[in-house]
């Protein structure tokens, strides 16, 4: 007799990611307890039985970044995946270390505090049975005992002995209709249910469960994201985005506003399929789930400069070893943390901006240049542009400076891991650079008006082409390998200082978010350029 079961899939690959966000049933107050979260994501599996995915430890990763802005503290989170246990045997995401690390924490909460918990990966449903299982990396579909039941979370959670919080809320990205699954079968014993739209459980009272999509539909990801579609919508509303009426707080209501709103219209335009999140239960209490600075998305600093505000957050730097154009500097690939939120400037350091305060011209007279004040301001060295962040830093009483060359490449990618803040596809490159193909080759030699050309995610124009811009970092080839997780300054000395992003003169592949150069330091050039970062403190 064979056992037949569904599996969620996402466009071509099969994953359950669930929330878990727990929280008191008052209003917040003053004495508020803290926020926790247990965050597991599994990419690894046994391939007899389960496909390795693509996204899940970004997944899961990307919302502890989110999570650490939104009010929670890194030593309250709890990160579990395979790429963290190889280090921390107790973040291996099998099924005895999340039931050992998910007591422990339980054990520790007291009723004011706050709870997110999220599981990435596979999860299964057999047939006729309402139950939903996630699949730890130890997954053995023959064997229920190596599963987590979602019936024995919502158990956990409604068991004021084993969960003193009063409130409950269970986020779910999986498929709920899935025919064309990639699930191997194992000896012919298990076989898929191509109807695929079983019912889920329902939460217990006092538990809403917010769905990624509704009964019979798919659950997609999408590669340009890096996320699935629904997990990235939730992320980005905890970095501040879903605070839709700017009070610094982000609600139940907020949530579920911001991610079902943008995930049907990412599928639709870019799938044309549909996918409607569907939430079941409900809640007691107002409490947000977050809370943010409020500070401006942009702002203008007295000489007309535009600054974008770019969060804290954590991404891959550097490029996969199978990255196309890739160079030897430019890996090993390796996790780097943003923990603190800063301006950047929304173009390069425009020749306007550069007379207001140097009241120099020093590409004037130079090969391969167009004079304007909306041009960059090229024939800058390295030691030019610390001197102009120094002066203007005297003008306005505030600290500018170079960004780290983590910084640059975190906002240039704009929370995207392909070759460009757009996607991978380099014929796109001309709607956001300037480089050889638009510049050079059509005899256009010198660097373009900045900001003409579409921006990246975080709202920065010619991160890609125009001008290469200086960092602060000295520049060693070698340095990724010691590299730092958490905000890396690079090198302070030595003979070459790091310049980022390609120039109107360059090809495709170096205009790519991870291609990087070092130079003299007083070196000069057309292609040269800079842009500024100033802290939302102004220190």
């Amino acid at each position: 007799m064979t056992t037949s079961l569904r599996v969620g899939s996402a466009s071509m690959r099969i994953v359950f990611l669930m929330f878990a966000l727990l929280i008191c049933s008052f209003v917040r107050t003053a004495s508020a307890g803290d926020r926790y979260a247990f965050l597991v994501g599994v990419k690894q599996y046994d391939k007899t039985q389960l496909n390795s995915l693509a996204y899940t430890e970004a997944d899961v990763t990307a919302l502890a970044d989110a999570l650490r802005k939104a009010g929670y503290a890194d030593k309250n989170i709890v990160l579990m995946t395979q790429a963290g246990g190889a280090t921390n045997f107790r973040h291996l995401p099998s099924s005895q270390q999340i039931r050992k690390e998910l007591n422990l924490l339980l054990g520790e909460l007291n009723s004011d505090d706050t709870l997110l918990l999220a599981f990435s990966g596979h999860g299964v449903q057999f047939k006729d049975e309402t139950n939903v299982y996630f699949c730890p990396m130890d997954a053995n579909l023959k064997d229920r005992e190596t599963l987590i039941s979602l019936t024995d979370v919502y158990d956990m959670l409604a068991d004021p002995k084993t969960c003193k919080a009063q409130t409950k809320v269970l986020l779910v990205d999986a498929c709920r209709n899935d025919p064309q699954s990639r699930l191997s079968k194992a000896g012919g014993e298990i076989e898929l249910d191509p109807a695929g739209v079983s019912e889920q459980p329902e939460p217990p009272g006092g538990v809403a469960a917010f769905f990624s999509c509704s009964r019979g539909q798919k659950s997609y990801e999408h590669p340009d994201l890096g996320h699935g579609i629904f997990a990235n919508y939730i992320i980005e509303a905890f970095t501040g985005k879903g605070d839709l009426d700017k009070d610094g707080e982000i609600s139940l209501a907020e949530l579920e506003q911001y991610s079902v709103k943008q995930t049907q219209s990412y599928v639709r335009v870019e799938l044309g399929e549909r996918q409607t999140p569907e939430r079941r239960g409900t809640v007691r209490g107002l409490i947000p789930l977050g809370t943010f600075d409020t500070l401006q998305d942009i702002i203008t600093n007295s000489i007309g400069m535009k600054l974008n505000l770019i969060p804290a957050g954590e991404f891959m730097m550097g490029s996969p070893a199978d990255e196309a154009d890739r160079q030897e500097d430019e890996g090993p690939q390796h996790n780097v943390r943003i923990t603190k939120a800063f301006y950047l400037g929304v173009t390069e350091v425009t020749q306007g901006q550069w007379f207001a305060v140097m009241k120099t011209k020093p590409w004037e007279g130079k090969e391969y240049v167009k004079d304007g004040d909306n041009y960059p301001a090229t024939y800058v060295s390295w030691d030019d542009s610390v001197e102009y962040c120094q002066k203007l830093s005297a003008l306005e009483v505030k600290r500018y400076r170079l960004p780290t060359e983590a910084e640059w490449e975190y906002a240039c990618r704009g929370g995207k891991s392909t070759l460009y803040s757009f996607g991978s596809n380099s014929s796109l490159l001309k709607n956001f650079a300037w480089f050889d193909e638009n510049a050079w080759n059509i005899d256009e030699k010198f660097a373009h008006v900045a900001g003409t050309k579409q921006s990246n995610p975080f709202g920065l124009y010619d991160m890609h082409g125009n001008v290469w811009e200086w960092c602060s970092d000295g520049y060693d080839k070698e340095y990724y390998a010691a590299s730092p997780v958490s905000d890396p300054a690079g090198p302070s000395t030595g003979s070459y200082r790091v310049y980022r992003g390609g120039s109107w003169s360059n090809a495709a592949g170096s205009c790519r978010s991870a291609d990087r150069e070092g130079g003299d330091p007083s070196g000069r050039d057309s292609g040269l350029g800079f842009r500024l970062v100033l802290s939302p403190s102004g220190q």
